[in-house]
């Protein structure tokens, strides 16, 4: 599908790649360096991540969160760059405990929110 995946972790060995072919290791200070180019953004981190920076470039990207409070993004930057993402928040999808179906919601979500068919993304 021609998707170029950036992944942030901590420690950025951690990071579960079986199936991800092709994917760019960042820290979190690079989030800003590529937020740009970003189309869609998950974030399962609970902490605000995603500073108020790397917004002044966004390019409409969705913006989907999946961690509990306090989220990825602050409530307040939320409201106040409405026009340039498209933000979502999603509580409860069980990532840490049951990845596979946490991944099978986050496609569904895609294919609502997004309209676009991912669920050849894997095959």
């Amino acid at each position: 599908m021609n998707i170029k995946t950036y992944v942030i972790s901590r420690p950025k060995e951690l990071i579960f790649k079986d199936n991800v072919q092709e994917y760019y290791p960042l820290n979190s200070q690079n989030i800003i360096d590529i937020f740009d180019k970003s189309d869609i953004v998950i974030n399962t981190i609970p902490l605000n991540v995603i500073p108020e920076e790397a917004l002044l470039t966004a390019n409409k990207p969705y913006i989907l969160d999946i961690a509990s409070y306090p989220y990825g993004i602050n409530e307040e930057i939320i409201k106040k760059y409405k026009e340039k993402i498209n933000y979502k928040l999603y509580l409860g999808i069980p990532s840490k405990f049951a990845p596979k179906k946490a991944s099978e919601i986050l496609l569904k979500v895609l294919n609502t929110q997004i309209g676009k068919d991912w669920s050849n993304i894997w095959n």
